[in-house]
C-alpha cells in the first residue's frame, strides 16, 4: 500500500494559511492618525444620521459636516435634553491629524472594511500556526514510527489477510464435512450389506437417456473409489439421504476445484502468517513498541519486515479478494436448495463432476486411465 504524506500536505497547508494572512495583513490600509473631539448635534434622525459642528484643532475655525452618530447612545446625551435651550444634543467623533485630509470628520465605518480583514488575517494566522504544528511535530512521529519499523498498517493489512486466508480454509472444512456427514449413513449401509461386492455400476446414474456413460463413469470412479459407486444415485427415484448427499456435493462442484485451491493457500498462507502477527504484535502501534522489551521489538520488527513481502505479493495476485469470493460461493450452501430438486437436475448434467468431488471428500483420487 502506498504511502500517503498526510502530515506534509497539513504541513503545507498551514503555510498556505499564514501567507494568506500576511498578504491579507499587508494588503489593508493603514489608518490614519485620529484626534478625538467634541461634536455638537445640531440635528439627529431616529437612525443615527445628523449634522454635527465641530472646532477644528488645528486651523481654530468651526466646522460643519453630516455625521453619522452614536444611534444607541443614551437619550440624556440627544436633543433636546442635553442643552435645552439651543435644543441641541452631543456626541464624540475623530478628525484626521495628518496629511491632506488634516482637520476633517473621520467616520469610525470607513474602517469595517479594514477591521473585516484585519480579523480574517488573524484567524487565518492562528489556523496556519495550529496547522504548522500538527504537521511538523504529526510528520516528525510518523517518520521516527516508519524508521523505527513500528508500522501498524503493515500489521493491519496482514491481520486481513490472514483473517481471509483462515477464513475461505474454514468454510471449505464446513462443506467438506456436510458431504462427509450426507455420506457416512450410506456408507455404513453399503457396508452392513456387503463390505466385499459392489452394487452393479449401472445402478448410479440419473436417468435412463445416458446409462452408457453413467457405467463408464461408475466403472471408472469404482476402479478407486470402491464402495462409493455403489450407492444408488438416481435421480428418477431420489430419497432423502441420497438428497442430501447430492446437495451437499453440490456446494463443491459449484464452487469448483479453485476452491480446494484456495483452501489449500489458505490454510497455508495463515499458518505462515500467524507466528508473524504473534510476533509482531508489539509493532502494531509506536507505544506498546516502546513498552516491550528488548527481544520483543527485535522479534516484532523481523516479523514486519518479513510481513512485507508478502503481503506486497498477495496484494499484486489479489488474495484477499480471491479468498473472499470463494467463501462466498461455498457459503451458497445447501440452504438454498431445501428440496434438492436444484440438485439433482444439476447432477444429471455433470453427475461425472459430483463423482468427482465425492472421490476428493472420500479421500481417493481418480487416475485418468481408469
Amino acid at each position: 500500500m502506498r504511502h500517503v504524506p498526510v502530515f506534509r500536505w497539513v504541513l503545507s497547508l498551514g503555510l498556505v494559511l499564514i501567507g494568506c494572512s500576511l498578504g491579507l495583513f499587508l494588503a489593508t490600509p493603514d489608518l490614519p492618525e485620529l484626534r478625538q473631539i467634541d461634536l455638537t448635534v445640531l440635528d439627529e434622525k431616529p437612525d443615527g444620521a445628523c449634522t454635527v459642528r465641530w472646532t477644528d484643532p488645528f486651523e481654530h475655525r468651526e466646522r460643519e459636516a453630516p455625521y453619522l452618530c452614536e444611534a444607541e447612545r443614551d437619550a440624556i446625551l440627544k436633543a433636546p435634553y442635553f442643552d435645552t435651550d439651543s435644543g441641541f444634543g452631543w456626541d464624540t467623533g475623530f478628525v484626521v491629524a495628518e496629511g491632506s485630509d488634516k482637520g476633517e470628520l473621520y467616520s469610525l465605518e470607513e474602517d469595517s472594511d479594514a477591521d473585516a480583514r484585519i480579523w480574517l488575517s488573524d484567524r487565518l494566522l492562528v489556523a496556519g500556526v495550529f496547522l504548522t504544528i500538527v504537521g511538523v511535530v504529526g510528520g516528525n512521529i510518523r517518520a521516527l514510527t516508519r524508521t523505527s519499523g513500528a508500522n501498524p498498517e503493515v500489521v493491519r493489512r496482514a491481520r486481513r489477510l490472514s483473517e481471509a486466508a483462515g477464513l475461505v480454509a474454514q468454510d471449505h472444512l464446513r462443506a467438506v464435512e456436510a458431504v462427509r456427514m450426507a455420506w457416512a449413513p450410506l456408507h455404513r449401509e453399503l457396508l452392513d450389506a456387503d463390505p466385499a461386492d459392489p452394487a452393479d455400476p449401472r445402478r448410479v446414474g440419473a436417468g435412463r437417456g445416458a446409462v452408457e456413460e453413467r457405467v463408464a463413469v461408475a466403472r471408472r470412479i469404482a476402479g478407486e473409489v470402491g464402495e462409493a459407486v455403489a450407492v444408488r444415485l438416481d435421480a428418477e427415484r431420489p430419497e432423502p439421504r441420497t438428497t442430501a448427499l447430492i446437495v451437499a456435493l453440490r456446494v463443491l462442484v459449484e464452487a469448483g476445484p479453485r476452491a480446494r485451491n484456495a483452501a489449500e493457500e489458505g490454510g497455508e498462507l495463515a499458518a505462515r502468517l500467524e507466528p508473524l502477527l504473534f510476533d509482531a504484535a508489539p509493532a502494531a502501534g509506536r507505544r506498546s513498541l516502546l513498552g516491550a522489551g528488548r527481544s520483543q521489538r527485535r522479534r516484532a520488527l523481523a516479523a514486519v519486515a518479513s510481513l512485507r513481502p508478502l503481503l506486497d505479493k498477495a496484494e499484486r495476485e489479489g488474495r484477499v479478494q480471491q479468498f473472499a469470493q470463494v467463501s462466498v460461493d461455498l457459503l451458497r450452501g445447501p440452504g438454498s436448495d431445501p428440496t434438492g430438486l436444484s440438485a439433482w437436475v444439476d447432477f444429471e448434467s455433470r453427475s461425472a463432476e459430483y463423482y468427482g468431488r465425492l472421490a476428493e471428500v472420500t479421500g481417493r483420487s481418480l487416475s485418468a486411465g481408469d
